[in-house]
């Protein structure tokens, strides 16, 4: 682990604010067949996953949990074991430690800024989420001010419109289309209806091409159930990102202070842009 991290970390430098989620770029590929429910049963699904985003709303602001992060590409295959902590709306912190328990990199950010401690090489970057390189390893679609809800598999904050409700002739799913008033983007997202939660979330842009393919699995219990893993996957890279996510803990509270990582006096610093 201790051996790969650096070049490994760096590849994920930008791409742990959504924990790591964000490494991949989109893929424009087929979108999953659907067709029109019927009146009654659009109803019947329009409420209940108007229910299910007025209950999400109600849900805790916060996790903390272990965290297993793995990539495989044609061109890197590795992993980072540590844990993270989010806060709504944008507030995240990844801590990568070796197999000693020891912290190795710490990236974090607010959802403006962002900020990783590389401490085999003693390096501290720092730079905006909207800068020139953030955006070379961010696919479009994803916002970093909503972070905290990409990973928990929730809908951000916001007015959402709902454009159609379909069935998957193969399989029989439930595919929502929304669209976000605030800057117009469409999504499809896999709905569970027995179940309360989003399955998966593709970003579309125009002429329905595939921005942002987000898969949740393993929810958990209760009310306001977490996926505990969350997978991208790029067929344009022909890359899997997966993130396992186990040991929440229940109920913790987090404050802005808990994102802070301050940088060692002795560790150099460099501002990317």
């Amino acid at each position: 682990m201790i051996v790969v991290f650096p070049v490994f970390c760096r590849r994920l430098i930008y791409a742990l604010p959504l924990a790591a989620l964000l490494l991949l770029a989109g893929c424009a590929t087929r979108l999953p067949q659907r067709v029109p429910v019927d009146l009654a049963q659009e109803a019947g699904l329009r409420a209940s996953f108007k229910e299910m985003v007025a209950r999400q709303q109600q849900c805790h602001c916060c996790l903390d949990a272990a965290a297993q992060v793995k990539l495989d590409s044609l061109v890197f295959t590795g992993q980072l074991h540590g844990f993270v902590q989010a806060m709504s709306p944008s507030f995240v912190k990844f801590v990568a430690v070796s197999s000693l328990g020891q912290p190795v990199g710490i990236l974090s950010s607010n959802g403006e800024e962002f900020r990783y401690v590389d401490v085999l090489e003693s390096v501290v970057y720092d730079g905006g989420v909207e800068g020139e390189t953030y955006g070379q390893y961010v696919p479009e679609g994803f916002s970093p001010a909503f972070t905290f809800y990409w990973l928990i598999g929730r809908l951000a904050p916001g007015p959402v419109g709902i454009t159609g409700i379909y069935r998957d002739p193969d399989d029989g799913a439930v595919w929502v289309e929304i669209r976000y008033e605030s800057n117009g983007r469409r999504s499809l997202l896999h709905y569970s209806p027995a179940e309360g939660v989003i399955r998966r979330h593709i970003v579309l842009g125009e002429d329905d091409e595939r921005l942002l393919n987000i898969l949740y699995d393993d929810y958990g219990p209760g009310d306001c159930p977490l996926p505990g893993r969350i997978t991208v996957t790029s067929l344009r890279m022909n890359s899997t990102l997966e993130i396992r996510l186990s040991e929440m803990r229940n109920g913790v509270v987090l404050r802005r202070a808990d994102f802070a990582t301050p940088a060692p006096p002795a560790f150099s610093r460099e501002v990317v842009k």
